[in-house]
């Protein structure tokens, strides 16, 4: 019912508080409601919280296409731009989700069509638009975390310890926010390497002590809490870590 009588304000207010309808379903957690009301919103604080939208979808693992996903959000980004260039909350979602498509690309096209580069050079120009924004930090850490996993500490310029660096300023920085908490958290547990456990576990029971701001950050801290209880059995860690976060190569081409 509640969603409904969001969708029926819809009709009825100017395109910024729609924008704010459809923030609102997004804390919900009623991530398609939320995506078409931003997007009929037609501004763009719209476009911006469509690809939020779609960041939560891809990071939870909601949708069944996680690279076209990120695509297309990556439009609604570049059309963001192209109406407010220079507009910090497009660039950082850009960046995210250039992100988010590389993970989802198979070696072959990461290589042939330079995603890692166009990745790390999105993550510069959010950081150049808004200095001293953590989350910058988060993306970098996620950008050489991802690398390390994937290929190898040292490849494509990319770092473990670099990577935890970034990732514990972003964490210093923003002490409550479980999304970043979880993503490096579960980078770390994936890695599949005993030395890097206590850093996840200290990470894992902040998230414990966090409380949650929406739907998102509730999954979220549920799917870590889950890990967070089997963190000493690492045959149970291993599986039970398998699909709970958008992390890791999925896609052929």
């Amino acid at each position: 019912m509640l969603r409904l009588c969001f969708l029926f304000l819809l009709l009825i207010t100017t395109p910024a508080a729609a924008s704010d309808a459809a923030r609102a379903l997004l804390h919900q957690g009623e991530y398609e409601a939320a995506r078409a009301a931003a997007l009929d919103a037609n501004t763009v604080d719209g476009l911006n919280v469509a690809a939020e939208v779609m960041a939560a979808e891809i990071m939870l693992m909601t949708i069944r296409d996680a690279k076209d996903h990120a695509k297309d959000a990556i439009d609604l980004t570049d059309d963001a731009l192209e109406r407010d260039p220079g507009n910090i909350e497009a660039l950082f979602l850009r960046a995210l989700h250039t992100g988010f498509r590389t993970r989802s690309s198979s070696a072959f096209a990461i290589v042939l069509k330079g995603l890692i580069g166009d990745t790390y050079d999105a993550i510069q120009a959010f950081e150049a638009a808004a200095p001293g924004d953590p989350r910058a930090d988060a993306l970098y850490g996620a950008w050489h975390l991802g690398i390390v996993r994937a290929a190898g500490d040292g490849k494509f310029g990319a770092s473990l310890g670099e990577g935890m660096s970034y990732y514990d300023a972003a964490v210093a920085a923003m002490p409550d926010d479980i999304v970043v908490l979880g993503n490096y958290a579960f980078s770390l547990i994936v890695m599949d390497e005993p030395a890097l456990l206590p850093r996840a576990t200290e990470l894992l029971q902040q998230i414990d002590a966090a409380e949650p701001d929406g739907a998102t950050e509730t999954e979220t801290r549920q799917r870590m809490l889950s890990l967070l209880a089997v963190i000493d059995d690492p045959d149970t860690l291993r599986t039970r870590a398998d699909g709970l976060l958008n992390t890791e190569e999925t896609d052929t081409d």
